[in-house]
Parts: structure tokens; sequence; C-alpha cells
């Protein structure tokens, strides 16, 4: 072999060790890495949620630096919520999505992760922390009613967004410890002072999502009226829930503003109990927080109201239809009657003879 050859040869030889590693690469699917510390100095990062509370725990942490969005408001059913386009456009284009992460609760999540592999994700929870429910016999998911569990989550947000805003991690840091210590005096006052006011009171509740915070506050629970996620309990199920209330002098009922009351209302009649209007959602119509949507919780399930039995707008609104409608038919027959009388008396009154 030539000089020249041999020189040809190890070129091309060197060429494919260098190429290599770029073509083993090339047949492997990339994933863009999410770049920590994307405002280095200064900015304002996207933080989308999907729970208002998820979203007012984030607000507590960047308080001043950034504002997070929640998709699901208070208004809304979480576990039936239908997602716009615009919100699942506003996820993707999120420095950070921050879901709870449990069975059930957010069940249009995973479509929105799949159509976007590389989202920066927070999931704050897991079945680990779920207790069982021994009512509904099922392990339950509402653990961000429990504010011990809360300070957790908490904690959680505050190192994801100092990844991503590390310029400001000190003032991050500070607001994360003032709002833990604000949790602390909500847990201290549910433990010392609330405790000792519902401690063995017994409820009956609609949906089971006040477990753990009721836990906290010694309340019983002998019945959920919802005995599906979802849909409507049998007429056997409400016998046995309004039995239970009358043998156990149950006359506390739990409900919530985002699930249909009628049939709650119908119990609390037959059973003469009265209602306590609890959230676990912050409330679109009033300036509404983590820890005051608890407070105003406890505060509900301690002055119970009764039932706006409207019934008797509706027998008057009733039967004054009834008396306005007999009135017009009595009108239209008199006329018609003093009508005919007239044309009969017409025909029967004698025609003067023409001279």
């Amino acid at each position: 072999m030539s000089s020249k050859t041999h020189k040809i040869v190890i070129l091309i030889f060197t060429m494919v060790l260098f190429l290599s590693p770029y073509s083993a690469m090339a047949g492997m699917s990339y994933k863009p890495t999410i770049i920590s510390n994307i405002n280095e100095t200064s900015g304002v990062i996207s933080v989308v949620t999907t729970l208002s509370i998820i979203a007012d725990w984030a607000s507590q942490v960047g308080d001043t630096l950034f504002t997070p969005v929640s998709i699901v408001t208070g208004s809304e059913d979480p576990h039936t919520y239908s997602l716009t386009s615009s919100e699942i456009q506003m996820i993707g284009d999120a420095d950070l999505f921050v879901r709870l992460g449990l069975p059930g609760i957010e069940p249009w999540v995973e479509n929105v992760l799949d159509a976007f592999p590389s989202l920066n994700v927070l999931t704050l929870a897991s079945e680990e922390i779920m207790e069982i429910d021994p009512v509904s016999g099922y392990l339950n998911a509402h653990v961000w009613m429990s504010p011990i569990i809360a300070k957790n989550f908490v904690s959680n947000i505050t190192d994801s967004i100092i990844t991503l805003d590390f310029a400001n991690r000190g003032q991050y840091e500070i607001n994360r410890d003032n709002y833990l210590s604000n949790l602390d005096e909500l847990i201290f006052d549910i433990e010392d002072y609330y405790f000792n006011r519902t401690n063995g009171l017994k409820v009956v509740v609609q949906h089971p999502s006040f477990f753990y915070l009721l836990n906290l506050l010694g309340v019983e629970r002998v019945g959920i009226i919802e005995e599906h996620e979802g849909s409507e309990p049998s007429a056997q199920h409400i016998q046995e829930i309004v039995n239970i209330m009358i043998e156990q002098n149950v006359t506390t009922i739990i409900t919530q503003p985002q699930i249909e009351e009628q049939l709650v209302i119908q119990i609390a009649r037959d059973t003469n109990s009265k209602l306590a209007k609890l959230s676990p959602m912050l409330r679109d119509d009033v300036d509404d927080n983590y820890i005051q949507m608890i407070i105003d919780d406890i505060n509900a399930l301690l002055s119970p109201e009764d039932i706006e039995d409207n019934q008797w707008i509706v027998t008057s609104l009733a039967i004054g239809g009834v008396f306005f409608v007999g009135s017009i038919l009595l009108l239209v027959f008199l006329r018609f009657k003093g009508n005919t009388f007239k044309f009969k008396k017409k025909r029967n009154e004698p025609k003067n003879n023409k001279e």
C-alpha cells in the first residue's frame, strides 16, 4: 500500500470514528430538556395549575413575582371538566404545570400530557398518602382538605419554582416560610379551638370531599349520599341513608355548591335536617383563599342552615295561575252567553207591520 493510499485509509477511519456517535443519536428519539433558571436574573414565569387550590398555594409562594392560573375554578366539578382549546395551549406554553395527580380528580390531564411530552410537570401527590375511607371503603383522594398535607405540597411547589427562577430564590423561601407559619396557626386553631366544638358530631355527606378535614375535627360521617362517583344513588341507598339518620338522630347533611343538591334537600325534608354548605374548592364569587376556605367550611359546619322551603311560592303561583285562567274563561263564557242572549232576544222581537 502506497503512502498516499495509507493516508486516505487513516482519514476515512478517523471520520467514521468521529461521526459514529452522531449516527447513533440520529436513530434515537430526542426530547428537549427543561432548562433550569430560565429567568436567571429577572422575568415572569408562567405557572398553570389544574385546581384553584393549587393556584392559591403557588400564588402565596410567588407573591409579587408571578401570578399562577388555574384551569378549574371553584364553580366547576374537576372530575368532569372539559378543556377548551385555549386552555390546552396555555398548558402547553407554561413553564410549569402543577397537578394533584391522584386517580379520578383530574382525569382530563392525561390527554394533555400525551400532547406535550416535554412539558415541565410537577405532580404533588401519590396514592401512598391517601387513606382508606371507612364509609366508602375506597382510598380517598381529597387530600388537599388537610392543612397538614397541604404544607408538604407548598414546599414541593416552592422547590420547583426555585429551579425555574433561581435568581429570586431568597424571596420564594421567605414567602414559603411565612405561608407555612400561617398554615401552622390554622392547624393549631383546628386542633385546639374548633375540635372542642365539633368532636363527636355525626353527619351525612353528599360527597366524600371532606374526609380529611372532618377527621381533624373529630366529626363522624355515618353515610355518603353519592353512592358512586358521578351517578345518581339508587332508591334503596337513599332509603338506607334516611333510616341511618333517623336511627342515629343525625340532623346535619354536608353539601357542596359544585354538585346538584335537589336530592339532598328532599332527604333533609324527610329527616327534618339542616344543610351545612361546605366547599372543597375556592369559590368564584368571593375573594377566597385556601386558609379562609377551610375556616369558612368549619363555620358552615357549626352553623347549618334550615332548608329554604320555596314550596309555598310554587303552590301560590299554581293557585294564582289557576284562578287567573279560570277568571279569563269565565269572562269569555259570560261574554259569549250575553251575546247569544241578545241575539235570541232580537230574533224573538215582533216585527212592525208596514202600512
